[in-house]
């Protein structure tokens, strides 16, 4: 029996996620604390760059002018290190040892031996700077944080190269930490001396004073309540009625969840007088999308995660890196091919470091959905609090176990309420099937078809997933999969009984997604037909796979370089990777991440990236060099990208110049989207001082904090990416209201994912398009965007060149989204 819950029940809820925002805070502090990283806290950090400035200036005093007195005799060795560093050391060296027991001359030969460590290292990277950095990239690529470890591995290095170090004494460490402490000790009120008895002698510890210990303690426990874990509501969230007012409903939670995420001042200043109401309203209503948790789902999700068959989710052991093919040969004995392959296991070593972080952050997200997923099971139904950010963006306060989570998350998610498939839900819920088996090429009756025609195997599925998983564990969207199996099989009970599939009640957001929904915005703002074509913007017979056109290009361009004698090699061992793993043409997967991530401000350097991981994941052995031969075919997709994607970049260009154009007379970029949301991009330099120590890690020191000249660099880099986020943000906002106003009472979205029930798929889908061409029709975004800048000031760049869509086209294209 479905229990009502009450403001009394969310506001205990609330409370519990105050409770855990404090207890993890509280269980991470503890952590760093007793494993020496407490210069890692929040509260070290604040107040090392409190008082790093005055010693700085202190320690720069008395190397400058040197006079005589103590510790005079420290200052040649310690003027060989930067005052900014050895401060930040000494700082280090403190925090770390502040919840231990710590000896005064054991701290000062501690700081001595880092500042030591510094000035040595400083050393070998200038005498040895290309080695020196494959070292550290050696510890980037594993994580590596010890400092220990570290020192250990530079010193035999250093040592394999004769560096001819004369180590300090352990006097001089001694006397340069002491100089540092000393400088502590006068100039803050952070620590002090205390001596007691210990075996007939007297020892000198250092130890937090009263002043300090009590401000951390103030500042840790304010700071653990500003962390709360936010979860769902088991009411409807409040409606939004402004910026602050809306969304969860005690204080605590509403402080750190507004309804718009804003970057400081300026930018609430600039939204002060913006129309948000349409914003609103589109809020209010994705939030009144009432969910559940789908049992036999979750289940399922337990006894896979419990015997760890990696459906969907991480391993749960850790990846291993192989060991190097060359372990005990210096690098110099290396002949040519030896060396490429010593390149690429480390590009390998480096790929699975990366991975394994990877899997540790998602086998974390796997622990808590399913933590959540049990709780919220008990409560029946339940909300999420939704927000945009500055773009426009939706986005649910709670992450990962949500609909806009990880396949996993969407896959144990449904919709309280279920609604009958009526007419043409049927067909709908096939083509979702389809669609999240990764069969989505292909026209809608295809998909449909190919539903119909595997019936016996997806039943065989649904009845006994974990003992008929090899079909749906490989599908796209494993968990998404299973879920429409179920739905499908009741759907199949159902009517093997009589009735009509119209009348079965389904719980499953359908989903309809863009195709490349960047590329899809920018081409209708030019009225691109090359590109509109090749994402969806007109109709067809079947979906355009701009992917698989740019890869088709890319081919074609290969076969092309079989007649320059200088690249025919490399093309042919390219065109056999593609006869091997392509069917003769460049694989899609190679092209896909390039071309999605392009509107987004995509570089070739990534673009070489991708590439590299595409080879890795289809062939390892084809290529002597798998690094080189990304880097080789980097010049190629991008050319074949720019043939397909012609528009996009123009826009990208000319919003570029725009931005510098603007940049130069110090202002900020602000637009309106044509339903009245307000977006601010105002990225100001911030005044620093970098300390990048050799052992230690980087600290940011802020001198001023942000300063009033807008930074040209970050606005230029972000101006494309953020438009094209504030046109699909608009498209979706209007999307939820019309399909609201419509009658459509329960919605999932994901930026250019949206999804509802499959009685009401058909009524969505013409809606989304017919919001986009209203979007495009009705207004001129870019011609908006550059009568928002220009001024008497201000001189903006033409508008790019448009095309020859008919926009319009959007209308009757069924493959738009899908």
């Amino acid at each position: 029996m479905l229990v009502v819950k009450t403001i009394e029940d969310q506001l205990e809820l609330e409370r519990t996620m105050v409770q855990r925002g404090a207890d993890n805070y509280e269980r991470n502090l503890k952590q760093a604390e007793e494993h020496g990283r407490a210069s890692e806290t929040s509260y070290a950090r604040r107040l090392i760059k409190e008082f790093m400035q005055p010693l700085i200036d202190e320690l720069r005093e008395f190397i400058d002018n040197p006079k005589p007195g103590r510790r005079a005799r420290v200052r040649p060795l310690l003027s060989q290190c930067e005052p900014e560093k050895a401060v930040y050391l000494a700082m280090q060296a403190l925090f770390n040892s502040f919840t231990f027991e710590c000896a005064l001359a054991s701290l000062a030969v501690r700081i001595g031996r880092m500042i030591e460590d510094e000035v040595r290292f400083t050393r070998f990277e200038e005498m040895h700077g290309d080695y020196y950095r494959t070292i550290l990239e050696d510890f980037k690529r594993k994580g590596t944080r010890d400092y220990r470890y570290k020192q250990r591995v530079l010193t035999h290095k250093a040592q394999e190269y004769a560096d001819q170090w004369e180590a300090w004494t352990p006097t001089a460490r001694a006397e340069i930490g002491m100089k540092l402490i000393d400088l502590i000790l006068t100039n803050t009120d952070l620590i002090e001396k205390r001596s007691y008895r210990q075996h007939g002698k007297t020892k000198v510890q250092v130890v937090p004073t009263e002043e300090a210990t009590a401000w951390i303690n103030q500042h840790n426990e304010f700071s653990k309540f500003l962390w709360p874990e936010k979860m769902p509501c088991v009411i409807p969230p409040d409606e939004w009625t402004g910026l602050d007012q809306g969304g969860y409903y005690t204080p605590e939670l509403r402080q750190s969840t507004p309804m718009i995420k804003t970057t400081g001042k300026r930018h609430r200043d600039a939204l002060a007088d913006a129309d948000l109401s349409s914003t609103m309203q589109a809020l209010n209503r994705v939030q009144s999308t009432a969910w559940s948790v789908n049992t036999e789902i979750l289940s399922i999700v337990k006894e896979v995660w419990r015997r760890n068959l990696r459906i969907g989710m991480p391993q749960k052991d850790p990846l291993v890196v192989p060991p190097s093919p060359f372990k005990d040969r210096n690098k110099d004995t290396l002949n040519d091919d030896e060396e490429q392959k010593l390149t690429d296991w480390k590009h390998e070593a480096a790929e699975i470091y990366t991975r394994e972080k990877e899997r540790v952050g998602k086998s974390f997200q796997v622990s808590r959905i399913i933590r959540l997923a049990n709780e919220f099971a008990v409560h029946g139904e339940f909300w999420y609090v939704w927000y945009a950010d500055f773009r426009g963006r939706f986005y649910t306060a709670t992450a990962g176990f949500s609909p806009q989570g990880p396949d996993l998350a969407k896959g144990i998610l449904r919709f309280s309420k279920g609604k009958p498939l009526g007419d043409g839900g049927w067909y709908w819920l096939r083509v979702h099937g389809a669609n999240r088996f990764g069969y989505d090429k292909v026209s809608y009756d295809e998909r449909v078809a190919w539903i119909d025609e595997h019936q016996k195997e997806l039943l065989a599925c649904a009845n006994d997933p974990l003992s008929h998983r090899d079909l749906w564990a490989n599908a796209d969207k494993p968990w998404q999969f299973l879920a429409f199996l179920f739905e499908y099989r009741d759907c199949i009970a159902l009517q093997s009984l009589g009735l009509d599939a119209s009348e079965f009640v389904s719980h499953l957001p359908i989903g309809l997604d863009g195709s490349c929904n960047g590329l899809q915005n920018f081409s209708a703002a030019l009225r691109d037909s090359t590109g509109g074509r090749a994402t969806n913007l007109v109709p067809s017979d079947a979906p355009s796979d701009i992917y698989r056109q740019v890869a088709d290009v890319c081919t074609r361009k290969l076969h092309e370089l079989l007649d320059d004698p200088d690249k025919a090699g490399d093309a042919q061992l390219w065109l056999d990777f593609c006869a091997k793993h392509g069917d003769g043409k460049v694989p899609r997967s190679l092209a896909k991440r390039p071309v999605m991530t392009l509107p987004y401000g995509a570089t070739r350097q990534s673009c070489t990236k991708y590439i590299f991981d595409g080879i890795l994941d289809h062939d390892r052995e084809h290529f002597r060099g798998n690094f080189k031969a990304a880097c080789w075919l980097t010049p190629i997709m991008w050319a074949s990208i720019g043939e397909v994607v012609v528009a996009a970049r123009d826009a990208m260009d000319w919003l570029q110049k725009c931005s510098s154009a603007v940049s130069k007379t110090n202002s900020p970029l602000i637009w309106d989207t044509p339903d009245g949301f307000r977006i601010f991009q105002g990225s100001r330099v911030l005044n620093i001082v970098q300390i990048e120590t050799q052992l230690a890690g980087r600290f940011r020191l802020n001198v001023g904090n942000f300063t009033d000249k807008i930074d040209s660099r970050k606005q230029r880099n972000s101006v494309a990416p953020n438009f094209v986020h504030s046109m699909d943000a608009a498209h979706l906002r209007d999307t939820v209201r019309r399909a609201f106003d419509e009658g459509i009472s329960a919605i999932s979205v994901i930026h250019d994912d949206y999804g509802t029930y499959a009685a009401d798929t058909g009524k969505l889908h013409r809606i989304i398009r017919e919001a986009f061409v209203s979007l495009y029709e009705d207004n001129t975004p870019l011609a908006d965007f550059k009568s928002a800048h220009e001024s008497a000031d201000i001189h903006l760049p033409p508008l790019p060149k448009t095309g020859d869509l008919d926009i319009n086209e959007v209308l009757n294209s069924r493959y738009f989204f899908g």
